[in-house]
């Protein structure tokens, strides 16, 4: 204490011997008119130890906090995701709620649902809300694969594999995806030699570049999607059974349009926002009975088809002001891609067909998009919501 009265100076954490012990004091000096007249010391610890079990202690509330923090953020970020998919019907209330239980587990999920229902929102919701968020999502057009190019895009390549080669090489789709997430989108459309090839991966976890020889362990989550009927394509031989299982331990259908319809005013007025922002116009004012309209239409497009619709309504609109003449007035136009309610698309191909008639629709909207953008094919898919080798593949059909 003489040191302190000394000098002033509180000493704080100091270690005192006392006899045979040794404990952790302050020493204060105390003054009296400015002028230091003596000091005091206080015990703070019996000994190091305690300081040291203290620190540990506060190290560990530290990090929980920080555990908390990080999954608060994450938790937080994966619902905008989550908010992404527009509705207040039962069906989406009852799809979100699955989303919420299901993400978590790390096991594959395959999303069921027709074109245009919004599997790859999903599918992201699912990565978003995974411990593995902080990780890629690689999303993979498992239809748009060529077979001779396969196993370069999903599992890559050494420097001077094949003629063309990167002299790097190049990773795949698969070592992209490590720690996170890997979506194969359309695999009911993936060639047989392509699921053989994946099924390896898929139980081995190892990955093998062309033209290497060190196989490299990957650590992935599987997220599948497609608008097919697996079952009927396993009774046809089109597509593997030991695959199926492999991808389906979890199983998301996804509601149509049609199962949906209370929906349509929402994402009606989420899609005019996104497009009024998108051509720098204001939002236009929505008839009394546009809603009413919409909800009456037939919608095998699903929310693309209606995403699509409203887009070219607006653009017509006229003062501002959507109403229903604005749908009539070119919704059965050839090339348009879409008609009303009285107007099904079957009824102009051989048999009916359900298929046959989507592939129509398809056709007219990619015809559609293609003149509304006077040829250029990456502006025609990304307007459409495809991938440019999707809309290659549409053209050829």
């Amino acid at each position: 204490l003489h040191h302190v009265v000394k000098t002033g100076v509180a000493e704080v954490g100091q270690i005192q011997r006392m006899g045979s012990s040794e404990r952790v004091v302050s020493r204060h000096p105390i003054r009296r008119d400015d002028k230091v007249v003596g000091a005091i010391g206080r015990v703070m610890f019996k000994g190091p130890q305690q300081v040291q079990a203290m620190a540990r202690r506060i190290n560990a509330l530290e990090a929980q906090v920080e555990a908390f923090k990080k999954e608060t953020q994450v938790s937080s970020k994966g619902e905008e995701f989550l908010d992404a998919i527009i509705g207040k019907s039962p069906a989406i209330q009852s799809l979100r709620e699955q989303i919420r239980k299901i993400a978590p587990l790390d096991i594959p999920v395959l999303i069921q649902g027709e074109s245009g229902t919004g599997k790859e929102l999903v599918a992201r919701a699912l990565h978003m809300l995974s411990p593995r968020s902080d990780a890629r999502l690689v999303t993979v057009n498992a239809a748009a694969l060529p077979e001779s190019l396969v196993e370069s895009e999903l599992f890559g390549y050494e420097s001077g594999s094949f003629t063309g080669a990167a002299k790097k090489g190049k990773p795949g789709k698969f070592e992209l995806a490590n720690k996170g997430t890997i979506f194969l989108d359309e695999i009911g459309d993936m060639p047989l030699e392509v699921q053989s090839k994946l099924l390896r991966v898929l139980q081995d976890r190892m990955v093998e570049r062309v033209g290497g020889d060190k196989p490299t362990h990957v650590d992935f989550r599987l997220c599948s999607a497609t608008n097919r009927d697996l079952q009927s394509f396993i009774d046809q031989g089109k597509f593997r059974m030991d695959l199926y299982y492999r991808i389906s331990p979890i199983v998301l259908t996804l509601p149509s349009l049609e199962e949906r319809l209370e929906d349509i005013p929402l994402l009606a007025n989420h899609f005019l926002r996104e497009v009024a922002g998108q051509l720098n116009r204001p939002m236009p004012e929505v008839d009394y009975n546009v809603n009413e309209y919409l909800m009456e239409r037939s919608w095998p497009g699903n929310i693309r088809q209606l995403r699509h619709v409203l887009e070219r309504a607006f653009v017509f609109a006229d003062e501002g002001r959507l109403t229903v003449t604005d749908f009539e007035a070119h919704a059965a136009e050839p090339g348009q891609g879409d008609s009303d309610t009285e107007s099904a698309f079957a009824d102009n191909v051989p048999g009916g067909k359900l298929k046959d008639a989507l592939d129509d629709l398809e056709r007219r909207l990619v015809e559609d998009a293609l003149s509304r953008f006077k040829g250029n094919k990456k502006k025609a898919a990304e307007f459409l919501g495809v991938s440019r080798s999707r809309l290659y593949k549409k053209m050829e059909n």
